[in-house]
């Protein structure tokens, strides 16, 4: 269970990058290039910052700059997407994901065949033992070979670890349940279907990713999505919705003290990204470069 729940933050950015695009299926005008952006402004005493991560990657590629290290010591909390570290996760994880009907049923026995071969191919097991699971589990448990190495490591993981040696308290925007049930209700059984089939696609597509974001270029991460397939209510649900929620909840969070804000980055780009909503509410957010 614990390799699956660590699974579940890469859905949304893989789901994201796979399906999202904008009304118009232009491109935003790029951001400058910086994972690391500073809020001040509109009556705040201390900055904050916003952080972008991305939910997994391999360890050759992981890094965390010396301003980010910087910008972290000067935290009074931690906040990220979902309380993931929650000891109740594990159980609201499998609750989520465990199906009504089992794939065998659900699914045409082409599909399942499909599906089971696939497994076996780019997992080394079968789909049997996750009969009783939904689709977003198959994606999930796929999702973490869309990377060459055997074990990537978790941005937000490592900032729990840092929040526990510093004793930082960690908030988070919205709970485990919600993420499940956004995610759940944001992607239909075609949709993951279909993107399962491209799954060599994908792989070549998160190295893509993985390269903007070495270069922390959050403007071509988010551009790169919007190349991408366009599915406006898988938008709306994953991206837009959770923007605006995310917004109303950060400025009480960001009166009470300097708080540090690890979101997935591509939240931070595009007409309804962070930046740009923050901004809208009379904040001043600007690139750290150094």
């Amino acid at each position: 269970m614990q390799y699956i729940i660590k699974t579940i933050g890469l859905l949304a950015i893989v789901f994201v990058g796979l399906f999202t695009g904008n009304a118009n299926g232009q491109q935003q005008p790029l951001l400058e290039k910086s994972l690391l952006w500073k809020v001040t402004g509109k009556g705040l005493t201390q900055p904050s910052y916003l952080y972008g991560t991305i939910h997994m990657i391999c360890d050759a590629d992981f890094k965390i700059a010396t301003k980010t290290k910087n910008a972290f010591e000067q935290a009074s909390q931690l906040v990220l997407e979902a309380d993931l570290f929650n000891p109740s996760t594990p159980a609201l994880v499998k609750a989520a994901m465990t199906a009504d009907t089992p794939l065998s049923k659900k699914l045409s026995p082409t599909e399942y065949t499909m599906l089971d071969s696939l497994m076996q191919q780019k997992m080394g097991m079968t789909l049997k033992p996750f009969d009783n699971f939904k689709l977003t589990m198959v994606m999930a448990l796929m999702a973490q070979k869309l990377f060459s190495c055997a074990q990537p490591k978790s941005y937000e993981m490592t900032f729990n670890q840092m929040a526990t040696v510093k004793k930082l308290p960690v908030g988070a925007l919205e709970t485990v349940q919600e993420q499940l049930d956004l995610m759940n209700k944001a992607f239909s059984d075609e949709q993951i279907i279909t993107q399962v089939k491209g799954f060599d696609s994908a792989r070549i597509m998160m190295n893509e990713m993985v390269e903007n974001y070495k270069a922390e270029d959050v403007g071509a991460l988010y551009n790169r999505m919007v190349e991408e397939l366009t599915d406006k209510h898988t938008i709306q649900i994953m991206l837009e919705e959770r923007n605006l929620h995310w917004v109303t909840e950060m400025p009480e969070m960001m009166q009470k003290g300097s708080s540090f804000f690890a979101v997935g980055a591509g939240h931070l780009g595009g007409p309804i990204g962070i930046i740009t909503l923050l901004r809208k509410q009379g904040y001043t957010v600007t690139p750290v470069m150094n």
